[in-house]
């Protein structure tokens, strides 16, 4: 028995409208989500896991959606894999990841990259794990603020020959793709951004140095940020407990 998650991507879960108040608000409806996602298989079937427990399958190698049932009350953590048509109903919740208490629970922090940060600069990231103060003897993550010459301006603002040719800033976020005004001319607004592993609940503290191209740090201002996450609850879990034949009832435990 066999089962993967790799060559599938673009996972996508949609809510069903159920209609709309008078002010516009939209109203959906609870407990049932249409799931998507693409995938280059061929010769597999899938397997739909909500907060660690079987809810669906597909029943054709080429089906890439299923509606599923979930609780809206609590976090949802979705889950979907490939699986041999042989092994369509076998249940792998026990060996697949399944719904962990950090999952989405992700730092992401950003800074504009501008052009008064010299070339050769590097961001170093620091943190205190969620405990006590910032430990700045050794840095989770570095960056490389600027690849090379060609990503440090906009066109015709570098050194004459230094940036690449007809491109001087081919680095750069683009256009209208960062926050307005913010950036140098040319580059409306460049950001570096550092995502953290996933982290339980908790106040985590951070903290932002530069380097120069010789490896010494910036003795002026560190960026710090605080950081408060709150423990997401796990999905409820749903066990058969008994049936009665008699009566023909169906007893289920929720944990």
């Amino acid at each position: 028995m066999t089962f993967g998650i790799t060559e599938i991507n673009k996972v996508r879960a949609t809510v069903f409208p159920a209609g709309q108040l008078r002010d516009g608000t939209a109203v959906v409806l609870p407990g049932l989500i249409l799931l998507s996602w693409q995938s280059k298989l061929t010769d597999k079937l899938f397997q739909v896991y909500v907060n660690g427990k079987l809810a669906g399958l597909s029943s054709h190698p080429k089906q890439r959606e299923l509606v599923v049932q979930y609780d809206h009350t609590h976090p949802t953590g979705i889950e979907v894999i490939w699986v041999e048509a042989e092994d369509r109903y076998v249940d792998y919740s026990r060996q697949s990841t399944g719904w962990r208490e950090t999952d989405g629970s992700h730092a992401v922090l950003c800074f504009h990259r501008r052009g008064s940060i010299p070339l050769g600069s590097e961001a170093q990231l620091y943190w205190n794990a969620g405990q006590g103060d910032i430990d700045y003897s050794e840095p989770i993550s570095r960056q490389s603020v600027w690849a090379d010459a060609a990503d440090k301006w906009g066109w015709g603002l570098d050194s004459f020959g230094v940036g690449d040719f007809g491109n001087s800033g081919t680095g750069a976020i683009g256009w209208g793709r960062g926050d307005f005004g913010e950036g140098e001319f040319g580059f409306d607004a460049d950001i570096i951004t550092f995502e953290s592993e996933p982290l339980t609940g908790g106040t985590y503290k951070f903290a932002i140095r530069l380097s120069d191209a010789w490896g010494s740090l910036d003795q002026g201002e560190i960026i710090q940020t605080e950081i408060h996450i709150d423990p997401l609850p796990i999905g409820p879990i749903l066990d058969m407990e008994s049936y009665d034949n008699q009566t023909d009832t169906l007893f289920l435990n929720i944990n």
